[in-house]
C-alpha cells in the first residue's frame, strides 16, 4: 500500500506503511473448552512450540471441489440461486435461532444467516478431517466461489458421532457466545456433514464493515469495472489497492469521499487482479474486502488443495526464520534483493506480537506502545522507511500465503528499497490443541 509519511518530534520523516491481516479460524472439536481470551499469566504459561509447519496430505489427493455451481458476481446479499441451494438441517436452523438468542442476552446485534456462507461452510464440513486445521486458501477460495467479498470468518468446527446434536449445539453456542463478545459479526452460515456414522459441523461468524456495488467476478478482455461501496461502522478513509497480474501493486488515488469506496479495475492483460478495500479505525489500517476478478480467463472452478492441513509443531524462533525465508522466496520472485535479519528489528516485532496475543488483539495502533513508528524510534533506530505487517495464523506458511495475497501486505514485502527485516512470533493460547501465532513483519531501509 502507498507509504504514509509520519514525523517524530525531532526526528526526520520517515515513509511508514502498515497491513494487518487476522486469519480466523478458532477450531473447535466437541467437547472441548470454548476458547478464551488470553491472561498475561496463561500467555506466559503457554508451550513454546505450535502447528507452524503443515505437513500435506497424500499425494495425488484431489483438492476441494465445491458442490455448487460459482456466483458471477461479489454482492452483499445472498442470491436466490444461493438460497435455493441450502439443503435444510434442523440442526443449521437451532444454531443460528442459539446465535440470535445470545446476540439478544448480550445485547448486540445479531448475525444474519447466509445462504453463501452456508454452501462454503457445507463444503469445508464434507471435506475437513478431524485431525485438519482448515487452509486458509481453500476457505477464501470458498467465499469467492460463492461471492463473498469479505475475508476469512471465524470457524468453529466440531466433529462428533452421529446423533451428537444437542451436544454440538450446546458446544457451539458456547463459543459463538464468546465470539460475540469481541465485537460485531454481521453474519453466520453453517456447514453440516453426516455420513456414515460421523457427524462434522462448521460454523462460519464473518464481519462486514463495507457494501460494495455489485463486481463481476469475471471480465471480458479489455473490461473494467468501477469499485464502489460505502463504508459501515466504526471504520473511515477507504483505499482500493490492487495486485495485476504481474504482481504490481497500485493504490487509488485520490480517496474517496469521506465515508465512500471508490476505485477503478482496469484489464490492461489478463489474468487475475486481486482487489483490496482497505481502510482505518483506532487500531490502524484493516482489510475490509479482498477478493479476485478474472480478466480474460475464467475463475477457477476447484479449491488450489484440499480443505485442511495437519498442523506439526515448531518453536517460535524457528517460526520466525521461516517467516524471514519465505519473505525472501517471495522477494526474489519480484525481482527484489534480499532482506537481511535484524536484531533490533526482530525485539520490536516480538515485542508487539507479544502485545497482540496478549491483549488479544491484532493491529498497528497499541494503547500500550503507540504505532510502528513509536516502537521503532523507542528502540533507538531512525530509519528513512518503516513497513509494517501484522497478522493471526497457524503457520508461517499460511501467514506468508495471506499477506501475499492482499494488494497492501504484499507491497510491502516486495518493498525494493527493503534491506532489513525483523520477525515476531508469538504464541497465543491454545485452541483446542492449536496454537495461533501472532505474526508481526518489520522491514526498512
Amino acid at each position: 500500500m502507498k507509504a504514509r509519511a509520519a514525523r517524530g518530534e525531532g526526528r526526520a520523516h520517515a515513509r511508514v506503511a502498515l497491513a494487518s491481516l487476522v486469519a480466523f479460524a478458532a477450531c473447535a472439536t466437541s467437547p472441548a473448552p470454548a476458547p478464551r481470551a488470553s491472561s498475561d499469566e496463561e500467555a506466559a504459561e503457554a508451550p513454546r512450540t505450535a502447528p507452524a509447519n503443515e505437513a500435506p496430505r497424500a499425494a495425488g489427493e484431489a483438492p476441494l471441489r465445491p458442490a455448487h455451481a460459482g456466483a458471477s458476481a461479489y454482492t452483499v446479499e445472498p442470491t436466490a440461486a444461493s438460497r435455493a441451494a441450502v439443503v435444510h438441517d434442523r440442526l443449521r436452523d437451532d444454531i443460528v435461532k442459539d446465535a440470535h438468542a445470545i446476540a439478544k442476552r448480550l445485547k448486540v446485534a445479531p448475525p444474519e444467516p447466509d445462504a453463501r456462507l452456508d454452501l462454503a461452510m457445507n463444503d469445508l464440513s464434507r471435506d475437513l478431517r478431524e485431525d485438519e486445521i482448515p487452509a486458509l486458501e481453500v476457505v477464501d477460495f470458498l467465499l469467492t466461489h460463492y461471492g463473498i467479498a469479505e475475508p476469512s470468518p471465524h470457524l468453529l468446527i466440531s466433529h462428533a458421532t452421529a446423533g451428537a446434536d444437542r451436544e454440538i449445539r450446546e458446544q457451539a453456542g458456547k463459543e459463538i457466545a464468546d465470539i460475540l463478545k469481541t465485537g460485531p459479526v454481521a453474519r453466520i452460515g453453517v456447514g453440516v456433514s453426516r455420513a456414515g456414522g460421523l457427524m462434522s459441523v462448521v460454523v462460519g461468524m464473518q464481519e462486514s464493515h463495507v457494501a460494495l456495488a455489485p463486481v463481476p467476478r469475471h471480465l471480458a478482455h479489455g473490461g473494467g469495472v468501477t469499485i464502489e461501496g460505502k463504508l459501515v461502522g466504526r471504520y473511515a478513509s477507504a483505499r482500493v489497492v490492487i495486485t495485476a497480474p504481474d504482481g504490481h501493486v497500485s493504490e487509488q488515488e485520490p480517496p474517496a469521499p469521506a465515508g465512500r469506496v471508490r476505485g477503478l479495475l482496469a484489464c490492461r492483460a489478463d489474468g487475475r487482479y486481486q482487489v483490496e478495500v482497505t481502510a482505518e479505525d483506532a487500531s490502524g489500517t484493516a482489510v475490509l474486502a479482498n477478493f479476485p476478478v478474472y480478466c480474460g480467463a475464467a475463475p477457477p472452478a476447484v479449491a488450489p488443495r484440499g480443505a485442511g492441513t495437519k498442523p506439526m509443531d515448531v518453536t517460535a524462533d524457528a517460526a520466525e526464520q521461516a517467516v524471514l525465508a519465505l519473505v525472501n522466496r517471495d522477494r526474489a520472485a519480484a525481482n527484489a534483493p534480499p532482506v537481511v535479519w535484524d536484531a533490533h528489528l526482530a525485539d520490536v516485532a516480538r515485542a508487539h506480537s507479544r502485545d497482540m496475543a496478549d491483549h488479544d488483539f491484532v493491529g498497528h495502533v497499541s494503547p500500550r506502545t503507540g504505532t510502528a513508528l513509536d516502537r521503532v524510534h523507542k528502540a533507538g533506530l531512525e530509519p528513512a522507511l518503516i513497513l509494517e505487517n501484522v497478522g493471526r495464523a497457524y503457520s508461517p506458511e499460511e501467514a506468508e500465503a495471506g499477506f501475499m495475497s492482499s494488494p497492501g501486505h504484499r507491497a510491502n514485502v516486495v518493498e525494493p528499497h527493503a534491506r532489513k527485516m525483523g520477525v515476531g512470533i508469538a504464541l497465543g493460547k491454545p485452541v483446542t490443541g492449536t496454537i495461533p501465532l501472532y505474526v508481526t513483519q518489520v522491514l526498512t531501509d
